[in-house]
């Protein structure tokens, strides 16, 4: 019993690792047929609605090459306002980053703080833009508002996802082989998991805030 029971859990683990390799290729791949910068954002709302379905659905079967293709066909043009806008929203981080060496004594404390509010909030809408791309039909700025909200409401699971991604850049760093097998789609994989459990809970007291009225 014990012995089927091992080998049921080591199948699914190696059934786990087989799917996010190949999905991470295939990031790679559609990433790079769309010219890099623009292939990023369709790409990785692609992965993530291949993983939502995994473990949102529990759907081990769904056809993970279809899926994928035909959402990055439909949304390219979409998922890119997104991209372009986080990636010139980067730049303009980066750019404060280079100014902050040339401001002067008096004004660097405040203006550090001020970057690392702005980084804060910045680092909270990455991690939940795209699950909510994924998960709702909302406007472009309604991502932006509530991925930061929803971020900041919930303090506690946007720590635990940042530490997961801090471990697993940790052994990516010193296993630098599995980078091309086990980054992005890792990655996306510890996201979309805490945001779900985030978006169920939200739901759940929706549903009982309605019925109580």
């Amino acid at each position: 019993m014990r012995t089927g029971l091992l080998d049921g859990k080591l199948y699914r683990a190696c059934e786990w690792i087989t799917r996010l390799a190949y999905i991470n290729l295939l990031w790679i791949f559609f990433t790079l047929i769309g010219f890099g910068i623009l292939g990023i954002a369709p790409a990785t709302v692609s992965l993530f609605t291949v993983i939502r379905k995994w473990v949102f659905f529990q759907d081990p079967d769904v056809s993970v090459l279809k899926t994928f293709a035909r959402t990055y066909k439909r949304e390219f043009w979409r998922a890119n306002r997104i991209g372009l806008f986080l990636l010139a929203m980067g730049y303009i981080f980066y750019v404060d980053m280079l100014y902050l060496a040339h401001v002067s004594p008096e004004w660097k404390f405040p203006f550090s703080v001020a970057l690392l509010v702005i980084f804060l909030f910045y680092t909270v809408v990455l991690l939940y833009v795209f699950p909510l791309y994924v998960h709702y039909e909302l406007r472009f700025w309604q991502y932006m508002k509530y991925a930061l909200l929803i971020g900041m409401a919930n303090p506690l699971m946007t720590l635990v996802m940042l530490i997961g991604l801090g471990i697993l850049l940790f052994v990516l760093m010193y296993i630098p082989g599995l980078i091309p097998f086990f980054s992005i789609s890792s990655m996306a994989l510890i996201v979309m998991g805490g945001a779900l459990r985030v978006f169920r809970k939200m739901e759940e007291k929706q549903a009982m805030w309605q019925q109580g009225k």
